[in-house]
């Protein structure tokens, strides 16, 4: 593919195939796109692509907090397609619609690309319960399967998804577009998966993938408020990949599907796009901050702490409870705190190596500039003299015919 630093680039004509399942009305039709996404070219400017042995070619965020996760940087709104993540994350366009994400223990979190990239609201998995709402990325080894749904059950999900990968809020904290501030600590999530449910329900919807297991019914039964419901309408413009257009009560969102991705990954070369300087430094500036980040997590769970224990000091069994759950909590944290030290570390190790890259790159293309323009020099004079040469020849034979 050209152009690799354009933020998108249609490889082939948009074609709607029609292929809806149920009978909606015309207006609720999905226009399914035959097109295809830069995804190197459009991540490249905000990470890393590193090839990790299960999955491939994936895709390492560098432009993130220490202690980030996704799915936490925006907000959740309610459409016809189930809850839709409104990202504020510049790069967010895809990795949130398109793909899974993944924790590795060394690089942190990783966005792998499907191979067959099948455009959803958010690809999440969700849990309900005792007035909390939790969220978490599907792995990779969730897939979809046109016509069918998910190719893994609720249980397999509940086995694959890293406890630190879940995010939770309480129901009344749920839709607020400064959701971030809302989220509960990682550490807590040891008893707050203990008392909700997983209620993922994923299915077909105008062909395409849409959540009905967490219904905005829930909350606005416990809750007594009300969800602004969203259409989401086919947009024919890459750009509202990375903005999506939110006019009243529709969203317009360019939705291709797009094939056999990860082939044209692999064929990529390194270092077509560079990320800025300031993206580079970013992790420089979060390993410097770890400290206090961490800090602030664990300030909040004692926080939550202490109003649980106050909470439960009535009552003598509810307490040992308590008091076992939120030893396991701190333990979590530390687990935690760990894990993040060494992404952030290999994140900060990412952007150094992109430096010096970018660096021997940029030397590499001057020394070939001056090469080349000595080269040309050299050239030019010689053909100077060759034209020379010739003009004397030519004056001469100019003189011998007269």
């Amino acid at each position: 593919m050209n152009n690799r630093g354009s933020w998108l680039t249609l490889a082939a004509a948009l074609v709607a195939i029609g292929i809806q399942t149920g009978t909606p009305s015309p207006s609720h039709a999905a226009t399914q796109l035959s097109a295809s996404i830069d995804f190197y070219g459009a991540l490249s400017p905000y990470g890393s692509w590193e090839r990790i042995s299960r999955y491939g070619e994936c895709w390492v965020p560098i432009d993130v907090p220490a202690g980030w996760r996704p799915y936490t940087v925006g907000y959740w709104v309610n459409t016809d397609y189930g809850w839709m993540w409104i990202s504020q994350d510049p790069w967010g366009g895809i990795p949130y619609h398109y793909g899974r994400w993944a924790y590795d223990s060394y690089y942190g979190w990783v966005w792998v690309p499907d191979d067959d990239a099948v455009w959803a609201p958010a690809w999440v998995a969700w849990r309900y319960g005792d007035s909390y709402v939790g969220w978490a990325p599907l792995p990779p080894d969730a897939g979809w399967r046109s016509g069918y749904g998910l190719t893994v059950s609720v249980s397999i999900l509940d086995s694959r998804i890293q406890r630190n990968g879940w995010c939770f809020t309480s129901v009344r904290s749920f839709g607020s577009t400064r959701i971030r501030s809302n989220i509960f600590p990682p550490g807590r999530n040891v008893t707050l998966l203990g008392r909700t449910r997983n209620v993922t329900r994923y299915e077909v919807y105008n062909s395409m993938p849409a959540e009905r297991g967490f219904l905005p019914q829930m909350i606005e039964r416990d809750t007594g408020r009300r969800f602004q419901r969203y259409r989401v309408v086919e947009s024919r413009s890459p750009a509202t990949l990375k903005n999506v257009s939110i006019q009243g009560s529709t969203i317009e969102a360019f939705r291709p599907r797009v094939t056999g991705v990860k082939a044209r990954l692999a064929g990529e070369p390194r270092g077509k796009a560079w990320p800025s300087r300031a993206v580079t430094q970013r992790p420089q500036a979060e390993q410097r901050r770890f400290d206090q980040r961490m800090g602030q997590e664990r300030t909040a769970l004692q926080r939550e702490q202490q109003r649980e224990m106050v909470q439960a000091t009535r009552d003598r069994a509810r307490s040992d409870e308590v008091r076992r759950n939120q030893q396991a909590e701190m333990k979590a944290q530390q687990e935690r705190e760990a894990q993040e030290r060494r992404a952030v570390d290999q994140r900060r190790k990412i952007a150094d190596q992109i430096q010096r890259n970018e660096g021997q790159g940029r030397g590499d293309a001057q020394g070939r500039g001056r090469q080349d323009q000595g080269q040309n020099q050299g050239q030019d004079r010689g053909n100077g003299n060759q034209g020379d040469q010739n003009k004397s020849r030519g004056r001469g034979h100019d003189k011998g015919g007269n």
